[in-house]
């Protein structure tokens, strides 16, 4: 994390959490304590009304919002579900993501927007079709995913044994494709690609 995203995490924890010591902001965002001094010193002088409090931590000043972004509840908790599906069911790098996402919206809301959509959120819940059994080898999945997206990305053509339902293991043959997408289907990942083979768009799954 570059000092500028994480100058923009601390107000945004500072937001969340109304207190922070130096130590766990340290912890969090994996640096020094010297460092988190300098990025409270920092943010002060570019006007962010950071309050130190001796013996408690860091503060942010009573009412002050960052960014000036309006969200009635039904939108926050429709954004929220949506980053609450992508950290169920994409790979390790997007669930980093999806629950930075969550932590930016609701560290923007103001405190009654807050509760609105907390009560609203425990109404809802997306079920993926993981849910109903143990994802197991996830970090081999996530490999693959992080290999795909980076190849549908620079566009380059992709090699893999591929067996149909209906075949044994002795029967699997190598596919070259071109890739075009990736579909989530019930917590199932489907590719979609031009093979090489068929000379034809094909979804594998």
């Amino acid at each position: 994390m570059n000092r500028t995203d994480r100058l923009l995490a601390i107000v945004l924890e500072l937001q969340r959490k109304k207190t922070c010591r130096a130590e766990d902001l340290a912890k969090k965002f994996e640096t020094c304590k010297r460092t988190i001094y300098r990025d409270i010193q920092a943010l002060s002088q570019s006007g962010v009304p950071v309050v130190s409090m001796p013996g408690q931590g860091y503060s942010l000043m009573e009412d002050y919002f960052l960014p000036p972004l309006h969200l009635n509840p039904e939108e926050a908790v429709t954004l929220l579900l949506g980053a609450d599906y992508v950290e169920q069911n994409f790979d390790a790098s997007f669930r980093v993501h999806a629950r930075g996402s969550k932590a930016k919206i609701e560290a923007i809301l103001p405190q009654k927007q807050r509760v609105a959509v907390h009560e609203l959120r425990g109404t809802l819940r997306l079920m993926s079709g993981s849910f109903f059994h143990n994802v197991v080898g996830q970090d081999p999945i996530d490999q693959q995913l992080f290999l795909l997206r980076q190849a549908i990305s620079e566009q380059n053509i992709v090699s893999f044994v591929y067996r149909r339902i209906d075949q044994t293991e002795a029967e699997a043959g190598e596919r070259q494709v071109h890739p075009y997408g990736l579909v989530n289907i019930a917590g199932v990942w489907y590719l979609i690609a031009y093979c090489l083979l068929r000379e034809k768009s094909v979804i594998f799954a």
